[in-house]
């Protein structure tokens, strides 16, 4: 079991979500709908769409690529799981549909469909402290309620684990063709 890459970088959920996705999917493609009720992850087929319960605070996100699949005790301490597999194109993408803040990273693994397992802490606790904020300073436009809302930047937390989610036995077959390639001649 090796981890390949791991990224940490925040992330400003548009709406109270964020996407994971490759070139070519469509982000904010995932019905919106499956999220009711607090749910942490709905996807499709070459997107995911996770909630943050709130839309306005930061959030933590580590992205992770191994090869093969991560032991599960490996990763404790966290609040809520939840796993999807979907289909990236050599790239993944996330973002939370705000021109500019996206965070795009090349994929080791290829092409291919990837199993996704995703973690998160504090995500109840500070869509509950924001919802405090806002009874307690009713504007949020005000100094002191945006004083307070930096408390809460970066608090809530994410791990997305990727691994493609069909294991390749040795050296690839020549016709196994991996996402990006250039042709020319």
């Amino acid at each position: 079991m090796a981890r390949l890459s791991r990224l940490l970088f925040p992330v400003f959920p548009g709406n109270g979500l964020f996407h994971v996705y490759g070139p070519g999917a469509r982000a904010g493609g995932a019905d919106i709908s499956g999220l009711a009720g607090g749910s942490l992850l709905v996807g499709g087929f070459d997107h995911l769409e996770l909630s943050t319960l709130q839309g306005r605070v930061d959030v933590n996100v580590a992205l992770e690529e191994w090869d093969p699949a991560p032991a599960e005790a490996s990763c404790g301490g966290w609040e809520e799981t939840a796993s999807a597999t979907v289909f990236l194109r050599g790239q993944v993408i996330v973002s939370g549909n705000i021109p500019g803040r996206s965070v795009r990273h090349q994929l080791l693994g290829g092409s291919g469909p990837y199993r996704a397992d995703v973690y998160a802490r504090q995500r109840r606790a500070v869509a509950e402290r924001y919802d405090q904020l806002l009874q307690r300073y009713r504007d949020p436009h005000s100094v002191e309620f945006r004083i307070a809302e930096q408390g809460l930047r970066g608090r809530a937390e994410f791990l997305i684990r990727l691994w493609p989610a069909v294991a390749h036995d040795g050296p690839r077959p020549a016709g196994d063709v991996r996402f990006p390639t250039a042709i020319s001649g």
